[in-house]
């Protein structure tokens, strides 16, 4: 939220003064104004004081009307009203020349910053008088905090010369240097002008609401409708506190693509500690071509959910807007506006640290000071504020895991400039440095959840969903291997002669819940749990001549392609597909088997919903030798993975 904390003028100054609880005014007789006007050394202040408009928020200046006339309320109107206030009034040598003209243009060209920036941050509501011991901080009106040390006669790092000034609305000082103005995250973004790009997509979701039960109720207008003396509005911005946003239709649900991704992180607010790296322009560029080729949509996908084991051909999901099941949804203009909504979420939703979450270090909690010297790197991970961890990437090299990334280079490098802010720091990098591995996730589907992830199986198909009883099994699990959930699903045919086959819909059902795949290169895998697992007892009929029931399974997978718009049967089997060779599995312990490698998928599903690829795992043909050899048309799988690599062609 933006604005002051005086909220709201109302619309005249009789009803100024009564809108706002008044204290004891004690024998002063002069406003805050008048003692200004006294002070011949305050006399650049009191100039830019009488033209700065007081805004109710960033798009509402005060006003009232005097006959046909829309009359702007000042900050001179303001220190002469009966609301409590203490100013902190700059000296005239506080500031150059220049400085002080160019606070006057901003009066007239930017008058809100001004009053956040520069008016704001030297009145504070009610008395708050020099004559005490210690330190104390409190809030200004443009919501900054602000720390007095009495004893020094300070207000942060300017001094106090002449203190207790009294008015009969409040206390006036005089300082010999303007109070330090520091942005907060959201404000430096905003409003700086160092980063554009960002700062245009950050001011693209913000929002005004008018608060009608906060607001004073006027007379009705000639038509009957209710018009207000004293307006309130909140200035929010859905990137804060939303989880789901969608770019198409602002308030309405998007029911065909992902939910945009978010800070949920209130960069506002004051008395929060965040670190956050803020992309410049160069680095917001880099990270567009860098995944650029990993979205490469089309115009039409198949409704997965729609065509199931069906032929329908108007059962399509049509980015420009064609979605037969919400036809009050609105599509993309282009194929570049959904790439770039999707590639925009991927770059911002990652880039905010609050200190306060971060994984402790002998149970203490970082200070901002603690933390931002060196201590992330006694993090085991960092937390983001959309709840990602990022860690330390390795690599087996020859069987031995080499560091190939680490997360403080987030934090570090020449090309990282630190800006202290009101609410913590801004690392300010000309480089998006955020790994494959974070961007282009591993998608992993667990098998288990066979009634959200099962698309199809034969006719003659049966499966069954086994638990693991870890305190039964413990005595063995950890030498043959756990499952993800200690669940795995069990595939099995109506007759002994059976050759099952399943089908899964290749969601990331534990990261996300929504197709995560990208026009990038992967190797499908699978996780093969063992026979001998199916046991409730806590001796497991481990076979101690090693005769364990093997599989033999051949994979398919099944995708989409620009070739296919436009065909009459957008049934899965009709897709293209890649089909593995024969996969052996010994059946001894959890083992996780490549079944196809370097799959480059031609075009990308991230965050669509109804559209994604699927692999059908079956039992292949066994001979009546292969049985005798203990091969079982049985199998049971844990989990499938999409293994990411190397950048996109």
């Amino acid at each position: 939220m933006t604005g002051t904390a005086l909220m709201a003028v109302p619309s005249c100054t009789d009803t100024w003064n009564e809108h706002y609880r008044t204290e004891d005014q004690h024998t002063a007789s002069n406003s805050l104004w008048e003692l200004l006007e006294a002070e011949e050394d305050l006399s650049n202040f009191r100039s830019v004081v009488a033209k700065a408009r007081y805004y109710r928020d960033e798009h509402h200046p005060a006003f009232t009307i005097e006959g046909n006339d829309t009359v702007y309320y000042t900050f001179k109107d303001v220190l002469n009203a009966n609301a409590l206030v203490t100013v902190w009034a700059p000296r005239n040598e506080a500031l150059t020349a220049e400085e002080w003209k160019n606070l006057e243009n901003m009066a007239e060209n930017d008058g809100y910053n001004l009053q956040q920036q520069f008016i704001g941050n030297h009145i504070a509501l009610y008395r708050k008088t020099m004559a005490k011991t210690g330190e104390e901080t409190f809030r200004l009106i443009n919501n900054k905090f602000a720390t007095v040390n009495y004893d020094e006669q300070m207000l942060q790092k300017t001094h106090v010369l002449r203190s207790d000034i009294g008015a009969r609305n409040g206390l006036l000082h005089v300082i010999d240097s303007r109070n330090e103005f520091l942005y907060n995250l959201y404000e430096y973004i905003k409003y700086s002008g160092e980063v554009p790009t960002f700062g245009d997509y950050l001011v693209k979701r913000d929002t005004v609401y008018f608060l009608e039960s906060a607001s004073i109720e006027g007379l009705p207008d000639e038509d009957g409708n209710p018009t207000y003396v004293d307006s309130v509005y909140f200035n929010d911005n859905l990137m804060f506190s939303r989880s789901t946003y969608d770019p198409t239709t602002k308030e309405a649900p998007d029911m065909w693509m992902g939910s945009q991704k978010m800070f949920r992180a209130r960069l506002n607010a004051e008395d929060s500690v965040f670190v956050m790296i803020v992309p410049t322009d160069e680095a917001w560029a880099k990270a567009t071509a860098k995944l650029e080729p990993f979205y490469n949509y089309v115009t039409v996908y198949p409704n997965m959910d729609k065509t199931n084991l069906t032929t329908t051909k108007d059962a399509v999901i049509d980015i420009y807007g064609s979605r037969p099941a919400f036809p009050n949804g609105k599509g993309y203009e282009t194929l570049d506006s959904l790439r770039a909504t999707n590639i925009n979420m991927d770059i911002v939703s990652p880039l905010v640290f609050n200190v306060n979450l971060q994984p402790q270090k002998d149970g203490k909690e970082w200070t901002l000071e603690t933390f931002m010297d060196g201590g992330y790197n006694d993090c085991e991970y960092l937390l983001t504020t959309v709840g990602d961890t990022i860690r330390d990437i390795y690599e087996d090299v020859d069987g031995e895991k080499v560091l190939v990334w680490e997360k403080k280079s987030l934090f570090e490098g020449n090309d990282i400039v630190r800006k202290e802010m009101s609410n913590g720091y801004a690392l300010v990098s000309d480089n998006w440095k955020f790994p494959r591995d974070y961007w282009m996730r591993d998608i992993e589907v667990e098998a288990n959840e066979y009634s959200s992830m099962l698309y199809d199986q034969s006719t003659a198909t049966r499966v069954k969903n086994y638990d693991i009883n870890n305190s039964v099994a413990s005595a063995w699990i950890d030498q043959y291997g756990r499952c993800s959930r200690q669940q795995y699903l069990h595939v099995y045919g109506s007759s002994s002669s059976t050759n099952p086959e399943v089908t899964f819909r290749l969601y990331d059902n534990i990261n996300k819940g929504s197709a995560d795949v990208m026009s990038g290169k992967y190797d499908v895998q699978i996780v093969m749990v063992p026979r001998w697992y199916e046991t409730s007892e806590e001796e497991a009929d481990i076979p101690e001549d090693g005769n364990f029931d093997k599989n033999r399974l051949v994979c398919t997978l099944y995708y989409w392609d620009e070739s296919l718009i436009g065909g009459k049967d957008l049934k899965y089997t009709k897709q293209k597909k890649i089909e593995s060779k024969p996969i052996e599995y010994s059946g001894e312990k959890v083992d996780t088997i490549t079944v196809l490698e370097d799959v480059v998928f031609p075009v990308a599903y991230k965050n669509l919903y109804y559209a994604y690829p699927v692999l059908q795992v079956k039992c292949d043909k066994l001979s009546s030798a292969d049985t005798k050899n203990k091969y079982s048309r049985q199998f049971n799988i844990d989990r499938i993975i999409l293994k990411s690599k190397e950048a996109a062609e």
